[in-house]
């Protein structure tokens, strides 16, 4: 069965018979169109066909891309018809009744404006396409390996060249560019790196703040390719660890082992969280411990599901997931370690093979 039969299929307890697909990254799965833009395009799935609506500035990439899936490419010509006139247009040769929507996904005022011109009944359905896209086929596994392999290789690269003085800045471009020239067609996501007491941001982006001796130092990022994020996070010290810098990297290390022995298949997203919750709170550090233990990954670099206390989801094959405690002290630093891991049917594959023990710099 295909991505799209698939989707169809999930049509049934929606009680839909077509969908309008406005996630770019749900647009490329079933379709193979790919684009950075944002609302560049919509996919009109009905019960027998597929449509790309877009427009002439990226007709020839759609035919290009989306002959494998056979997906219709309509190009609009915005001057002479609206998409609510179009999309009703071919809804009503499909025999559409009830078209479901991305409520997630649409500019509320770019939805409203197209609600008023759709002559059949709408729905809001959420999350139909993502509850397929978590379960990696074996190319989608293969491409995820690569980013991997790519984000450790340029991470070998930039360490030798950290050296005091040097800017977080200019790090981080030494980082994107051996992406680039290792083969990754973009970046993950905004690539994080935090020295000193800056590295307690979890998320804290590139400044000019320039290393020291001493420094914690907290790299965050990923590659991409042909759309599937890796995903990696590495802490270091520059010069020589304190005696408490070690011991907080020890804990979160530990707490990360934990939690990689803890994700498997049949198990839901809340337990592995639970056992290095449960580990970071009996710790000195309890209040400084992030919430949540990691994310799914793939087209996109934050999926559902979480690993994070309440999530219910039950673990499956073919998950890909982060595993990514880390300890956040202000004004002091922080620690976090990261790896990107496949559940598969019997225990785990885990995708970067950076090392993990405390490196010195």
């Amino acid at each position: 069965m295909t991505r799209v039969e698939h989707a169809r299929k999930a049509f049934i307890p929606q009680n839909i018979d077509g969908l309008l697909v406005a996630s770019m990254a749900n647009i490329r799965y079933l379709s193979g169109f790919a684009s950075d833009e944002n609302n560049v395009a919509v996919l009109l799935l009905t019960p027998e066909q597929q449509f790309l609506i877009t427009d002439y500035r990226f007709g020839e990439q759609a035919e290009e891309q989306c002959g494998a899936t056979n997906t219709q490419v309509v190009v609009r010509d915005r001057a002479r018809e609206t998409m609510g006139q179009l999309i009703n247009r071919l809804a009503a040769n499909a025999g559409i009744q009830c078209l479901g929507f991305e409520p997630n996904h649409f500019i509320h005022g770019q939805w409203l404006a197209l609600e008023q011109e759709l002559t059949m009944e709408t729905k809001a359905v959420s999350d139909v396409v993502e509850r397929l896209r978590r379960i990696k086929d074996t190319d989608e596994q293969h491409f995820m390996r690569e980013a991997a392999r790519i984000g450790d290789q340029a991470l070998e690269l930039l360490l030798p060249k950290l050296k005091p003085g040097l800017s977080e800045r200019e790090a981080a471009l030494e980082l994107e560019y051996s992406l680039f020239r290792l083969g990754s067609e973009g970046l993950a996501f905004p690539t994080i790196f935090a020295s000193g007491p800056r590295s307690a941001r979890p998320h804290g982006m590139p400044s000019e703040r320039r290393m020291e001796n001493g420094d914690l130092l907290t790299i965050d990022f990923g590659a991409v390719v042909n759309g599937y994020r890796s995903d990696m996070t590495r802490s270091f010290v520059l010069g020589r660890a304190s005696a408490q810098q070690r011991e907080v990297y020890a804990l979160v290390l530990e707490a990360q082992q934990l939690g990689l022995e803890a994700v498997m298949a049949g198990v839901t997203c809340a337990k592995p969280a639970e056992i290095v919750s449960q580990f970071l709170a009996d710790t000195p550090y309890s209040r400084h411990a992030g919430d949540g233990l990691g994310h799914a990954l793939g087209l996109e670099t934050h999926e559902k599901p979480y690993l994070a206390l309440g999530d219910d989801t039950l673990i499956v094959p073919g998950f890909v997931m982060t595993v990514e405690p880390g300890i956040y002290i202000p004004g002091w630093g922080g620690v976090r370690i990261e790896d990107d891991v496949l559940i598969k049917e019997s225990g785990i594959e885990v995708l970067n093979r950076s090392p993990k023990d405390l490196i010195e710099l």
